[in-house]
């Protein structure tokens, strides 16, 4: 029982770190290897680092006999059996699982029987990860695959090891308990991460449309003010537009056929915008009224950018319960300033010019 004890309270704790440092390389790793070494590697690549440098650690551990054997086993199976569907890319995967053969080595003083057991076990988690999809859409075929491929690990243990029989299954058996719930905590973190993504979703974005919110549009603009005050980002120009006569359509039709007709102009607008070339982002600033926050374009593409969607947005017509609508906007647009110490000065000189496309007939672009 000292020897279930001891193991696995290492092993928990090990498994629980394991679990949530895998899950922030997976969240944050290439983020934040991108804005600090300036450097894009892809997530599994990290992943595969954490989990090698891992076991040479624990072999580490051994060489300098800081640990018993039962628990640098129990700490690289648990490695190992996580990683099978944690790393979604086959290809290295495989490459994955080379180094972890090389890891072993000296083999147990290079004992080929020894080794092409070892390389049985690791053919195991091969095939675990091949078919990761199937395994893992089925709570009951995860934990029988869990059990199973534990089982297989700890034999080969006993035998390369000459483990005893009866400490052997003790310790498999504190092994899959663990396991199951390290696999139940990783769910967990991913639960949670699910939540905090669809609050954060609901926080910036305006729930009608799906285009950015209000609040979003003031903070991000705040920031882009702050950065062209300090000389520290490139041109930014503000988009105002207006659909035109909505307030006919609400009054004629109702406000859910309006509704539609502000969901279709929204989509409308994103999927033109994903097709320019510099960055664009939309935000609902009021109840007809949209804004696109325009960054590092000149005035000439700015506003070559507002009359081809003018154009565009004529091929809209949106079906609603009520038949057949089309759309037209008004739209003004400012560059912002170096002297604008406050976000309103910006939205005035759009707002202005958005008034003064109305006042030329509607269906037009005005700029400073």
């Amino acid at each position: 029982m000292a020897l279930l004890g001891n193991t696995s309270f290492w092993f928990f704790f090990f498994m629980i770190g394991f679990v949530a440092t895998i899950e922030i390389i997976e969240d944050l790793g290439a983020q934040w290897l991108e804005s600090h070494l300036h450097r894009q590697i892809k997530t599994v690549w990290l992943v595969i680092s954490y989990i090698v440098a891992i076991l040479l650690m624990i072999k580490m551990l051994r060489l300098f006999g800081t640990t018993y054997t039962w628990t640098a086993n129990a700490l690289r199976n648990g490695a190992l059996l996580f990683s099978t569907t944690k790393i979604c890319d086959r290809r290295a995967y495989r490459y994955f699982l080379v180094l972890v053969f090389l890891t072993f080595y000296p083999y147990w003083h290079l004992s080929l029987l020894v080794a092409l057991g070892l390389a049985a076990t690791l053919v195991i988690l091969l095939l675990i990860n091949q078919f990761q999809e199937w395994v893992v859409h089925s709570d009951f075929r995860a934990i029988v695959v869990l059990i199973a491929a534990s089982i297989a690990f700890w034999l080969f243990d006993m035998w390369a090891y000459d483990y005893p029989l009866g400490e052997t299954l003790l310790i498999t058996l504190g092994f899959i308990v663990i396991m199951l719930l390290a696999h139940l905590y990783a769910r967990m973190l991913v639960y949670r991460k699910r939540q905090t993504h669809e609050l954060l979703y609901d926080t910036q974005h305006d729930s009608l449309t799906g285009a950015y919110s209000v609040g979003k549009f003031n903070n991000d603009f705040t920031r882009f003010r702050t950065l062209n005050a300090k000389g520290g980002a490139p041109a930014i120009h503000l988009i105002m537009m207006d659909i035109d006569h909505f307030k006919h359509v609400n009054d004629t039709y109702g406000h859910l056929v309006g509704n539609q007709v502000l969901k279709a102009f929204s989509t409308n607008c994103h999927d033109f915008l994903e097709k320019v070339e510099f960055p664009c982002s939309l935000y609902r600033t009021g109840g007809e009224e949209f804004s696109i926050i325009v960054n590092g374009a000149s005035d000439k593409q700015v506003n070559q950018l507002a009359e081809d969607y003018r154009q565009w947005l004529k091929r809209l017509a949106v079906r609603t319960t009520a038949g057949m609508i089309h759309v037209t906007i008004s739209a003004g647009i400012t560059r912002m300033q170096a002297v604008d110490v406050q976000n309103d000065q910006v939205i005035g000189r759009a707002d202005s010019n958005l008034y003064a496309a109305k006042r030329a007939g509607r269906d037009t672009v005005m700029m400073d």
